[in-house]
């Protein structure tokens, strides 16, 4: 086995788009965004002797003070779904080894997401040995969601709606009557209008939302690789919600949602997905992602009592709750590591 570092564009796609539950951050245009941003990107991938991929991670360098950062890898590394469950563990440690001999471990820590679900870890994150010192993962804040909720397309319209909350249908049924129209656009106008709804949601909701700089570029940037469609529902004319997706792989997801605080009885979020929803069975997408939701239980890592609005909501189409194996640190240097992260919990306490 080697490592290969900085492959081709098709070699990439390739490799990422033939993994169910295409990830669209280990996607090269997500790449090239980021770098877009100032991030440095580095794409690797552990082949056998045959130079058939067998796990890959696409990597950020994020800064950090006193110039030590960290790399990143978000919703990765991927597995190919050639390598069986019993080989992961094995698989996992060589490649993150081989991470180390490129010299990627001059950073503070590695972090990752492994795209693993956990209810088969098989026992993933083994103690690393490094320059015959051992080093272990420790869990970290997610980055990406954790936990999320998937609807299968394979289904007709007749079954999807059979297997929503009937709270769901009555809201769908409620926003054709009232005159929600809904269309995808790329006009500059629209762009604006949603990212103004975007703040006005991160206010009414208190949650922090992307800057309008990165959000304007990110749209520009995927949607001229036809890998975003933004989605409004109008009511007379006005736009009272709008939806951000990305298309990649077998997979549309629910990146952003904005509603307007008027015309709130329209229901004008029921209609924006029924219409993603379609949408993208008509274009032979697999899945469906709503792109985070609470655990399902309160004691699990990454709940948030402030999602559990958002969580009702999207259990409410149906579909099924996944949670991933989350978010983990490897440190290098232990005692560093502990003494950043510990004068950062000291910050928060008092």
């Amino acid at each position: 086995m080697r490592l290969r570092i900085d492959p081709s564009y098709e070699a990439w796609e390739t490799f990422q788009t033939a993994v169910p539950w295409s990830q669209f951050t280990q996607s090269w245009a997500w790449g090239s965004f980021r770098a877009t941003q100032g991030v440095n990107v580095v794409r690797v991938a552990l082949e056998n002797e045959a130079e058939r991929w067998l796990i890959a991670a696409q990597l950020e360098y994020r800064e950090r003070k006193g110039g030590l950062g960290y790399w990143y890898a978000p919703r990765g590394p991927v597995f190919s779904p050639r390598v069986v469950v019993e080989k992961r563990r094995r698989l996992f440690q060589r490649f993150m080894a081989e991470l180390h001999r490129a010299g990627l471990a001059t950073s503070l820590f590695w972090r990752i997401e492994p795209h693993v679900e956990q209810k088969k870890p098989e026992g993933l994150l083994p103690m690393i040995v490094k320059d015959g010192q051992p080093f272990s993962f420790r869990r970290a804040p997610a980055l990406n969601p954790s936990s999320t909720r998937l609807l299968d397309l394979d289904r007709t319209e007749e079954e999807l709606l059979a297997g929503m909350h009937q709270k769901t249908r009555y809201n769908i049924r409620v926003a054709e009557r009232r005159g929600v129209r809904a269309r995808v656009t790329r006009e500059l106008e629209d762009v604006e209008r949603f990212l103004l709804l975007l703040g006005e949601t991160a206010d009414r909701a208190a949650f922090r939302s992307q800057s309008v700089s990165y959000l304007r570029d990110m749209i520009r940037m995927l949607s001229e690789r036809d890998m975003l469609r933004l989605r409004v529902a109008e009511v007379d004319g006005e736009i009272r919600a709008a939806n951000l997706e990305i298309l990649y792989g077998d997979t549309v997801t629910y990146l952003h949602g904005a509603s307007s605080s008027e015309g709130r009885d329209a229901m004008a979020p029921y209609a924006l997905h029924w219409d993603a929803i379609r949408d993208a069975k008509r274009g032979a997408f697999r899945l469906y992602d709503f792109w985070g939701e609470n655990p399902l239980s309160p004691s699990m890592p990454g709940w948030k009592a402030s999602w559990e609005g958002i969580s009702r909501f999207k259990q409410g189409w149906g579909g099924r709750h996944v949670d991933l194996y989350g978010t983990w640190d490897l440190p290098h240097t232990g005692w560093l590591y502990t003494l950043i992260f510990f004068r950062r919990l000291f910050r928060k306490v008092v």
